[in-house]
């Protein structure tokens, strides 16, 4: 009876954290939504992701793009995620590639770190991509390219937009550069 109540706590306890977690990300920035392995493939080969380069996740989720932009591309990867269980999932799926680090920071913070990126890989609300539009173009070095699936910004042109399916529905990517 004793095991019971320990898994039943154990569990109350997960739900809470995972509740918690969905309603703070959706109340204050953007609610986490999966995207297809095969629409981020074809978002990074749009940014022609080299071997090398550094690519900069802002709002990474669990961590998928981070993933395939290392094992995939040979990419060194840095991600951003507010949100704690998407935060700590892809800590923990990321774990055993040293070329992928995760932080916990709210993407308004970033201005700084975004300097270093080569690709920006968004995945972001039209409402959070016109919040932060001026950072990111302001902060970025010449040369780097921004691609975002399925949302765009509202003051920049996209130079290349190709069509993809992200969990079975016809999207776009949005391909920017500095």
């Amino acid at each position: 009876m004793i095991y019971f109540e320990i898994f039943f706590l154990l569990f109350l306890l997960g739900f809470i954290f995972w509740v918690s977690s969905h309603l703070f990300s959706t109340i204050f920035h953007v609610p986490y939504v999966n995207s297809s392995d095969q629409a981020i493939r074809d978002a990074l080969e749009l940014a022609e992701l080299q071997k090398g380069q550094i690519l900069i996740d802002l709002g990474c989720g669990r961590g998928d793009a981070l993933i395939i932009a290392a094992r995939v591309f040979g990419a060194k990867v840095i991600g951003y995620e507010i949100s704690p269980l998407p935060y700590l999932l892809a800590k923990i799926k990321t774990t055993r590639y040293r070329r992928i680090r995760v932080y916990r920071r709210d993407i308004k913070k970033s201005r700084q770190d975004i300097k270093v990126a080569d690709v920006l890989y968004l995945y972001l609300l039209n409402s959070v991509l016109d919040k932060i539009e001026n950072q990111i173009f302001d902060n970025i070095k010449p040369g780097t390219k921004i691609v975002s699936l399925a949302f765009k910004f509202p003051n920049h042109k996209p130079i290349k937009t190709i069509s993809t399916k992200n969990l079975g529905q016809e999207t776009k990517i949005y391909l920017y550069q500095s």
